[in-house]
């Protein structure tokens, strides 16, 4: 097996040496220039040290992200007529997140879940039953008010027929009165001419 270096294995990763040196010394492998040899171990401690500091040491990823690049050419003529390529790179990026919806939950959440779904629903039908006796109030209370002011209404109109009427027999007995003074007097002049010779 062939001994690895520092500056080769560097060269492998398409990274500064130096750079290399700094990460091997924070994941705790004592290498002081690029010319020390790496063994397996070495390359092991440095890769479970990027992997904690990355984020990714579970081995299993939550996020996974895509990116899709697409270059096209379109060909548009501008004011003078001439043809001018134009080049249309669409870039599109496309995050995917892993949840942690356990299939296998326990039965007690089932239990308990059902419990809760079953409180709601009853809190739900107490609160409809409550909003429909409301309702029902309302309307009752708005029946009883139409009903009053119709009652009043009624009762305005029978007062002013009433008093309608009354004006009108009195304006009646009045010109009765009138036309029997004028008949009174009729009679009187008819009876003073026939008297007179």
């Amino acid at each position: 097996m062939a001994v690895t270096t520092v500056a080769q294995l560097a060269a492998e990763l398409n990274r500064p040496a130096a750079t290399l040196l700094e990460q091997l010394q924070s994941a705790g492998v004592a290498k002081q220039s690029a010319d020390d040899a790496l063994t397996e171990v070495d390359k092991e401690r440095l890769l479970d040290f990027l992997r904690t500091s990355h984020g990714t040491a579970s081995g299993e990823r939550k996020k996974i992200t895509l990116t899709r690049k697409s270059t096209s050419e379109i060909k548009q003529a501008d004011a003078s007529g001439k043809a001018r390529t134009i080049q249309v790179e669409v870039r599109k990026k496309r995050t995917f997140v892993k949840r942690d919806d356990l299939p296998g939950a326990p039965v007690e959440d089932a239990a308990a879940q059902e419990a809760a779904e079953l409180a709601r629903r009853e809190e739900e039908a107490r609160a409809q039953a409550e909003l429909i006796r409301q309702q029902e109030e309302a309307l009752a209370e708005q029946r009883r008010q139409r009903e009053e002011r119709e009652r009043q209404e009624r009762e305005a109109a029978e007062r002013a027929a009433a008093e309608a009427a009354r004006a009108a027999a009195e304006a009646a007995a009045a010109a009765e009165a009138a036309a029997q003074a004028a008949a009174a007097a009729a009679a009187q002049q008819t009876a003073a001419t026939a008297a007179a010779p």
